[in-house]
């Protein structure tokens, strides 16, 4: 949970309103997505630890690089997260 708010805190240094939305979106795919992680079951201790070291290095590599101004995802993934229901602001609003 800590990382993730850490992400939304370092996602406000990030320049542009327009970038900001595709890099919560990043955010929110690598954390609820259900290939990414999301639904994993609490007593898996290894793929939770696992995740939580590949969370902190993505955090160090794309969202404290300042030189990182936007970041993309393909089609397809934006696809799947509005089917998902993740691709808006504020969750459950089209």
């Amino acid at each position: 949970m800590s990382l993730y708010r850490r992400g939304l805190r370092l996602i406000r240094t990030k320049p542009e309103q327009a970038s900001r939305f595709d890099f919560t979106l990043y955010l929110r795919h690598f954390f609820r997505h259900p290939q990414m992680g999301g639904g994993l079951s609490v007593r898996d201790f290894a793929t939770i630890e696992y995740m939580m070291r590949r969370a902190s290095r993505m955090m160090e590599d794309v969202f404290e690089n300042s030189s990182t101004k936007r970041i993309s995802l393909s089609p397809a993934v934006r696809q799947e997260m509005q089917d998902l229901g993740l691709s808006s602001w504020r969750r459950g609003r089209p």
